[in-house]
């Protein structure tokens, strides 16, 4: 079972999450069209139909709210990651990825300006962090984590991961999450792009 950001902030009351899941629109639709930076509490406001004094009720600006929103998103993911901690992830990842790409469907709009050219690359690294940690605990075999060539696997696997993510949101999510998380682990397995 995967979360979505609106379930992680569900002790909120029913109009906040009303209104901040009006601005994450916002947000979301002005991050299609321009960097993080170029974009004013004004403008965006302005696209949500709301006042400036009700954005400063629960962001000091827009670099916090981002930041909120990523924070969601990864306390999300690290529930679901938690619930594979178990897991042999160096014998099959499918489990975790069929969870991984429900989650990205779910909050598709997010992921896809996230992981965009006007995205925050400070997302893109942070998740890298997250996942190189919890692959870390995951695995296994003590010695093969120590193994010099265990980095550069880790780098294939999470930058591999991350471009089929970004094609599939890319492609606004055609293919079912359970198709694409099993052609994901397929590629891990074998190491190639031949599927």
């Amino acid at each position: 079972m995967t979360q979505s950001i609106e379930t992680v902030q569900k002790r909120e009351d029913r109009r906040v999450r009303r209104t901040k899941k009006l601005l994450t629109q916002a947000l979301t639709q002005l991050l299609q069209e321009k960097q993080i930076n170029e974009i004013t509490v004004k403008e965006l406001t302005d696209l949500a139909d709301m006042n400036r004094g009700t954005f400063y009720l629960y962001y000091k600006d827009i670099f916090d709210m981002l930041e909120k929103i990523e924070d969601g998103l990864f306390e999300a993911l690290d529930t679901i990651v938690s619930m594979h901690e178990h897991d042999d992830v160096s014998r099959q990842a499918k489990p975790i990825l069929v969870d991984l790409f429900r989650f990205i469907e779910e909050n598709q709009e997010m992921c896809r300006v996230l992981l965009s050219p006007h995205g925050d690359m400070n997302f893109l690294h942070r998740l890298n962090e997250v996942v190189r940690e919890k692959c870390l605990q995951m695995w296994p075999n003590e010695a093969e984590k120590k193994d010099a060539s265990f980095e550069y696997h880790y780098s294939f696997v999470v930058f591999g991961c991350a471009g089929v993510f970004r094609a599939w949101l890319n492609g606004k999510c055609q293919e079912p999450a359970e198709k694409m998380a099993e052609m994901a682990d397929t590629m891990i397995r074998r190491g190639s792009l031949s599927v």
